[in-house]
C-alpha cells in the first residue's frame, strides 16, 4: 500500500474476512488467488488508478463498511472520503492527469492507512467486485414483477387458444315483411257509413277498419234467420209428437241464438222467435187433441164390433144347445113313430124346428164371421190412423230439415254479407293507403278500399353478401339481426334463421356483384324496458350470420400466417 512516513498498529482484518463469508453465502464473485502485485498495480509506484467506476465505486463503500465496523472504530476525515468519491466517478479526472490523481490518492491512503494493515491490492479489490456484485443484485420487487408478468403472457396465451369466438359473415339489407302488402276490399259493396282508421295506424288481425251500410243483404239474412227460427222450433215440436211428449222450447233465446247463429240476434228477432215458440206450441195441442179425438172414435167403433161378435156368439151358443134338444126330441119321436106310437104330424113338425134352428145357427155364423171382420177392421183403422200420423210427422221433419240445411246455406252466405259490412282487418299490420275517405259514398263491389302491410309472427330480411363471404353459408344458420334506428347496444338485436340463399350473383345498380340472402326473424318487435318496439318494412337492418367458431389465438395468427403464405412469392 501507500507510504505514509508512520505507521499505527495494524488492525486485524475482521471485517474483509466477514465479507468473504458474506459473499460466499450470497454466491458472490469468490476472491481471486493472490497474486503478487506488479509495479503498474501498487499505490506506492505512482502508477495511476485505471479500475472502472463501479470496482472504486465497491471500494469506497467498502472502506466506509470498515472505517465504521473496524474494532478501533476509527473514522477518517470525512473530506477525504469525499475526495475518494471524487476521484472515483471521475469528476476530477477531467481536470488533472494520471499523475496527480496518483498523488492524492496517495494521500488519502496514506490517511486511511491505519484501518486498512494487512490488505493486499488484490483483496481491496476483490472487496470492490463483492460490492459492486451487491450493487448489480436485482431487488426482490423486480424479481416479483417479472415473475408477474410471466405468468400473466403464459394465462394470456392458454386463454386464447381455448377461449372461442364466434365466426360471422356480415351482410346488409333491409326488412320486406314476411307477406305481400293485403288490399282490403268488399264483395257486395254498399254506402261507407264509418271509416275507422288513418294512414298509418296499426291494427290487430279482426279490427274494424270500416263500416259499409248494405240494407238489402241484412234484409235477406233477417228472412233467412226467421225461416230458420221457425223450421229448428216446428222441428222440436215434430220430433216430441212423434215421441209422444210434450216439447221442449228453449228459455233463454238469447243465448240460444248466438250458440246457433254464431252471433248476437237484435230484440225484435228475439221477439219473432218468441212468436214462433208460441204458435208451435198451440200447433201441438191442437194436432195432439185432434189426434186424441179420432182415435177414440176408432176405438169406440172397435169396441162397438167387439160386442157385436159377443152378443151373436152368445146368441149362437143357445142356438146350438136348443138345436141340440130338438134333435133328441125328434130322434125320440121317430122311434116312437115307427112303432106307431107317436104322431106322425107331430114328427114332421119336431124335424121342422130342427131344421129352422140349424138354418139359424147358419145365418147367425156368417153374422158373426163379419161382425169380426168389422171388428178386426176396426183395429186397423186405429192402428193405420196411428202410423198415419206418424208418418206424416216423419215427412214433415224430413221436410222441415231439408229446408233448414238450405237455410243455414243461405245463412252462412248472408251472415258473410252482413258481417262484411264490417270491413275488418285480415292480418295484424300497418295502414299503408286509404283509397276511400268519403263518408256515404258508394263503394262498389270488390272495389280497394285500402292497404296493410302485415306485421306477421315473423319478419323476411333480405340481405346481401359478398361472394367472397357465401362460402360458408348454410339454410338454417343462426343470424343476428341488428336494425340500424335502434342502437344495438342498447335495445340488442332480433334472433334469426337464414332461410335461402339466391342461385347467383345479382348485379347491383353500381356495377356491384352480391348473393341475395333471406332471413326469417323469430319476432317482430325489439323490447326494452317493457316497451315494445315496432320493426317495420323498409327499415334497414345489419345481418350477422354465424358461420362457425374460432379461437383468438386462431384469429390473431391469421394474419401472421396469410402474411407468411404470401411473403416472398412476389415476382
Amino acid at each position: 500500500m501507500g507510504q505514509a512516513g508512520s505507521q499505527p498498529p495494524a488492525a486485524p482484518p475482521v471485517p474483509l474476512v466477514q465479507a468473504r463469508a458474506q459473499a460466499q453465502a450470497q454466491h458472490l464473485p469468490t476472491r481471486r488467488p493472490l497474486q503478487a502485485p506488479r509495479p503498474q498495480e501498487g499505490f506506492a509506484q505512482g502508477a495511476p488508478v485505471q479500475e472502472n467506476s463501479s470496482n472504486v465505486a465497491g471500494f469506497l463503500s467498502f472502506l466506509k463498511s470498515i472505517l465504521k465496523k473496524g474494532p478501533s472504530e476509527q473514522t477518517p476525515d470525512r473530506s477525504l472520503l469525499s475526495q475518494l468519491g471524487d476521484l472515483v466517478t471521475g469528476k476530477r479526472q477531467q481536470e488533472v492527469g494520471a499523475r496527480s490523481m496518483t498523488m492524492q490518492g496517495q494521500g488519502l491512503f496514506a490517511a486511511l492507512d491505519a484501518p486498512l494493515q494487512g490488505l493486499t491490492p488484490d483483496d481491496i479489490r476483490y472487496a470492490g467486485d463483492v460490492d459492486a456484485a451487491y450493487s448489480r443484485r436485482p431487488k426482490i420487487g423486480a424479481r416479483v414483477l417479472s415473475l408477474t408478468i410471466a405468468v400473466f403472457f403464459t394465462i394470456l396465451i392458454i386463454w386464447a387458444a381455448f377461449s372461442k369466438i364466434d365466426e360471422v359473415t356480415h351482410s346488409e339489407g333491409s326488412v320486406v315483411g314476411s307477406q305481400s302488402t293485403q288490399t282490403i276490399s268488399n264483395l257486395e259493396g254498399g254506402i261507407l257509413r264509418a271509416m275507422l282508421v288513418r294512414d298509418g295506424n296499426t291494427v290487430q288481425k279482426g279490427d274494424v277498419l270500416a263500416q259499409i251500410d248494405n240494407e238489402m243483404a241484412a234484409s235477406s239474412y233477417r228472412d233467412a234467420m226467421q225461416r230458420s227460427m221457425d223450421n229448428v222450433f216446428a222441428l222440436i215440436r215434430l220430433e216430441a209428437e212423434l215421441k209422444n211428449t210434450e216439447p221442449v222450447f228453449p228459455k233463454d233465446l238469447y243465448t240460444w241464438s248466438v250458440e246457433y247463429f254464431g252471433r248476437e240476434v237484435d230484440p225484435a228477432m228475439l221477439q219473432q222467435a218468441q212468436q214462433i215458440i208460441a204458435d208451435q206450441e198451440s200447433v201441438w195441442r191442437s194436432r195432439r187433441e185432434r189426434f186424441r179425438v179420432d182415435e177414440d172414435v176408432l176405438r169406440s167403433q172397435a169396441a162397438q164390433r167387439e160386442r157385436e161378435v159377443q152378443e151373436q156368439t152368445t146368441h149362437r151358443e143357445q142356438l146350438i144347445q136348443s138345436l141340440a134338444l130338438s134333435r133328441q126330441q125328434r130322434d125320440a119321436a121317430k122311434a116312437l113313430v115307427s112303432r106307431n106310437n107317436f104322431s106322425r104330424l107331430e114328427y114332421l113338425g119336431m124335424e121342422q124346428k130342427v131344421v129352422e134352428l140349424q138354418g139359424q145357427v147358419d145365418m147367425l155364423d156368417a153374422t158373426i164371421s163379419k161382425a169380426q171382420a168389422a171388428a178386426a177392421e176396426a183395429k186397423h183403422r186405429i192402428e193405420s190412423h196411428t202410423a198415419e200420423f206418424r208418418a206424416g210427422i216423419t215427412e214433415e221433419i224430413n221436410k222441415r230439415r231439408v229446408e233448414l240445411t238450405t237455410l243455414q246455406e243461405t245463412l252462412a252466405a248472408g251472415g258473410d254479407r252482413v258481417t262484411r259490412t264490417d270491413v275488418r282487418s285480415p292480418v295484424r299490420g300497418i295502414i299503408k293507403q286509404i283509397y276511400i275517405n268519403t263518408i256515404g259514398g258508394v263503394v262498389k263491389p270488390g272495389e280497394p278500399i285500402m292497404d296493410i302491410v302485415p306485421l306477421d309472427d315473423t319478419l323476411l330480411v333480405e340481405a346481401r353478401v359478398r361472394p367472397q363471404d357465401v362460402a360458408f353459408l348454410r339454410p338454417g344458420q343462426n343470424v343476428m339481426v341488428k336494425v340500424t334506428a335502434y342502437d344495438f347496444s342498447i335495445y340488442g338485436g332480433l334472433e334469426g334463421k337464414l332461410e335461402q340463399i339466391s342461385a347467383d350473383t345479382i348485379e347491383g345498380k353500381q356495377g356491384e356483384f352480391y348473393y341475395l340472402v333471406k332471413i326469417r326473424t323469430s319476432k317482430t318487435y325489439l323490447e326494452h324496458n317493457n316497451e315494445i318496439l315496432p320493426i317495420i318494412p323498409g327499415m334497414i337492418v345489419q345481418a350477422d350470420i354465424l358461420i362457425g367458431k374460432k379461437t383468438i389465438l386462431q384469429y390473431l395468427m391469421k394474419p401472421i400466417l396469410k402474411a407468411k403464405q404470401n411473403a416472398l412469392t412476389e415476382r
